[in-house]
């Protein structure tokens, strides 16, 4: 029986990131394009692969290709393996944000992206001008999941999504909630009762599978949450009230940004609402690396800075 140094002897860590596009491609061409060869290259890799695993990883099925079983098993554990490896070969560099080129993905909502990120893009145009900032803006319930994976590098997510992840994470800002509605809506007022907000119509917001904070504080209180209009936006939503009967619960921050040019009455809530905190969090594997430190100082920076 051949030991594990004589299996591993020759091998070759290319081959297992082309397993790794394969996998998140399931498409051969697709799977060049995101390793940078050719087609055929890419080709000739996953008959080596076969070979090497003894499985055909990937089979025909009508125009897509499927993974094997054992494909499946290995795939995640190979993938969080050359993210490792990754942070070993890198984990002794410097970063100097006037000259690295390093790409970052962070899951925010349109809300934190609006608050927070903008003048965190500010600041890499002036001082980092080869670091280029990805914003996520969809599966804020699967945070903890796609950092994990290494889809995303950073998420900016509310305390109650991030505090029972196990995740390294630090505290940003804290916002408070506010009702608001059209200014031209005679229905809003200082003096609005709970009873005055469950007679008029409302507009909420879904974000991903989870509900809103709000929205489970009135299932709490046992107040009926079904929303006339349901929007995915946080910045959207506010602009749909112009010219409506509809009310809705936003951030104050978020509020005051959109109060002119949404035509917005802004008055506190009718029953007490915690407030929301923004925090940052990540993997574990990327604490120590040079420029995940540094883009997360310019992160927590600007929370300070709001």
């Amino acid at each position: 029986m051949a030991s594990r140094g004589n299996a591993l002897r020759g091998m070759d860590l290319n081959l297992l990131k082309a397993f790794d596009a394969l996998m998140q491609e399931r498409n051969v061409t697709r799977a060049a394009e995101r390793l940078g060869v050719t087609q055929p290259s890419a080709s000739a890799a996953l008959a080596r692969l076969r070979l090497l695993f003894g499985d055909e990883l990937l089979v025909k099925s009508g125009r897509e290709m499927r993974a094997t079983p054992f494909a499946e098993r290995i795939a995640e554990r190979i993938h969080t393996m050359l993210l490792e490896v990754e942070d070993i070969v890198t984990s002794h560099e410097d970063f100097d944000p006037h000259q690295d080129e390093q790409t970052f993905r962070v899951m925010v909502t349109d809300y934190t992206a609006l608050i927070l990120m903008g003048p965190v893009a500010r600041t890499l145009a002036a001082e980092a001008p080869h670091v280029r900032l990805e914003l996520v803006t969809h599966g804020m319930s699967d945070h903890a999941d796609r950092l994990h994976s290494g889809e995303v590098d950073l998420a900016v997510v509310p305390d109650r999504l991030s505090r029972h992840s196990g995740l390294p994470r630090e505290e940003l800002f804290v916002d408070e909630f506010a009702l608001a509605g059209w200014r031209g809506n005679p229905r809003i007022t200082d003096s609005m009762t709970i009873a005055d907000f469950t007679a008029t119509p409302y507009l909420s917001f879904s974000v991903g599978s989870e509900p809103s904070m709000v929205d489970s504080l009135l299932t709490e209180l046992g107040h009926d949450t079904r929303a006339n209009v349901l929007v995915a936006s946080f910045v959207t939503g506010p602009l749909l009230l112009r010219g409506t009967g509809f009310v809705t619960f936003i951030q104050r921050r978020l509020a005051d940004l959109l109060a002119e040019s949404a035509e917005l009455r802004v008055v506190s809530p009718p029953f007490e609402i915690p407030p929301l905190l923004e925090t940052l969090t990540w993997h574990p594997r990327s604490t120590t690396d040079p420029g995940h430190r540094w883009l997360r100082k310019q992160i927590v920076a600007a929370a300070a800075a709001l």
